[in-house]
C-alpha cells in the first residue's frame, strides 16, 4: 500500500533534483528517504529510477509516476479543503463586503436569520472577494456590480450614494451639485475603511490631498472642528445623522451612486438562502 508521504517524497525529489536537497527539505535524513524510496519502487514492482555513480534520477516510469503523485496530493488538499468548508459553513457564515455600510446590514440580517451559527466578516476590494467565494472563504458576498458568472446567485440589496459635506464658508457652499473634477486639488478629510470607495476620490481628485483617518471618533472630531471637506452617504445619514454645521450637496459624478448586489455560489445557495429572501 503506497502511503501520501510517500508521494510528498516523491514529489519533492521530483521538484529538487536530488535526494540530499528533496531530504533538506522534507527535515529528514538522506539515508532515511532512500530507503524510502526503495520500499516506493517496491510498491511499484518496476524500476523508478536510473542508477549511476554518486547520482539517482527518475527513469520514464518515474517520470510518471512523480505526475501521478502531484495529481493525487493535489485532489488529497482539495478534498481536504472542500470538507472543512462544509463543515465551516455548516457552523459560521463568512460574509465579504465590498463597503462597510451594507456590510453592516448584511450582518444584522445573518445573525437575526441563522442564530446558530457564528458570523464573520471582512471588507476586501472586489477580486479577492470575488476569488475567495469560489475557493469557499465565504459563503455569500456584496459587490458594487451585477456579477455576470453563471456559477452564481444574486439579488439586489440597495444603494448607496455619496455626497460632499462642506462647511458654510467653502466656495461651493452654495451650488447645487459638485463634480469631482471641480473639486480635485482640495484638500479632503478621509475615512480609511471604506472599501472599494476609497478608489473613486484619488481616481477622481489626483490633485487632493486626503488627510485618511483610521478612527472613526478622530474623524467626526475633525468634522467637527475643522474647514476640510469631507464625504458623507445616504446610508451614513440616515444611520448616524447629517454631519453639524455641514452643507451636503450631490456629487454629479455617476460613480457617486452604486446598486449593491448579494452574491453566493449557486450550488451552495440552500446555506444562505434565507438571506436571499
Amino acid at each position: 500500500m503506497i502511503e501520501l508521504f510517500q508521494l510528498e517524497q516523491m514529489r519533492a525529489f521530483a521538484r529538487y533534483g536530488t535526494l540530499s536537497k528533496a531530504a533538506e527539505e522534507l527535515h529528514m535524513s538522506q539515508p532515511t528517504l532512500t530507503r524510502s524510496m526503495q520500499k516506493l519502487e517496491a510498491e511499484f514492482g518496476v524500476p523508478l529510477f536510473t542508477r549511476r555513480k554518486n547520482k539517482l534520477e527518475f527513469n520514464e516510469n518515474g517520470k510518471l509516476a512523480a505526475e501521478y503523485a502531484e495529481k493525487i496530493l493535489g485532489e488529497t488538499q482539495n478534498m481536504l479543503e472542500g470538507v472543512r468548508a462544509l463543515d465551516r459553513a455548516s457552523h459560521t457564515i463568512s460574509i465579504g463586503s465590498c463597503a462597510p455600510m451594507p456590510l453592516i446590514k448584511a450582518v444584522q440580517n445573518a445573525t437575526r436569520m441563522y442564530p446558530d451559527r457564528t458570523v464573520s466578516s471582512e471588507i476586501k476590494d472586489c477580486a479577492p472577494l470575488l476569488e475567495g467565494l469560489r475557493s469557499g472563504l465565504y459563503q455569500i458576498i456584496i459587490l458594487p456590480y451585477r456579477p455576470e458568472d453563471d456559477t452564481f446567485t444574486f439579488r439586489e440589496s440597495g444603494t448607496e450614494t455619496l455626497f460632499f459635506a462642506l462647511p458654510p464658508s467653502h466656495p461651493f457652499a452654495g451650488r447645487t451639485e459638485i463634480s469631482m473634477k471641480e473639486m480635485d486639488g482640495k484638500n479632503m478629510l478621509l475615512y480609511a475603511d471604506i472599501g472599494f470607495w476609497s478608489h473613486l476620490p484619488r481616481e477622481k481628485m489626483p490633485h487632493s490631498r486626503f488627510l485618511v483617518q483610521n478612527e472613526r471618533f478622530a474623524l467626526d472630531e475633525l468634522v467637527a472642528s475643522s474647514v476640510l471637506p469631507c464625504f458623507v452617504s445616504d446610508i451614513t445619514m440616515e444611520t448616524d445623522g447629517k454631519p453639524e454645521n455641514r452643507l451636503i450637496i450631490p456629487i454629479r459624478d455617476p460613480e457617486a451612486s452604486v446598486t449593491y448586489y448579494t452574491v453566493c455560489l449557486k450550488k451552495n445557495f440552500s446555506q444562505v438562502k434565507k438571506l436571499f429572501l
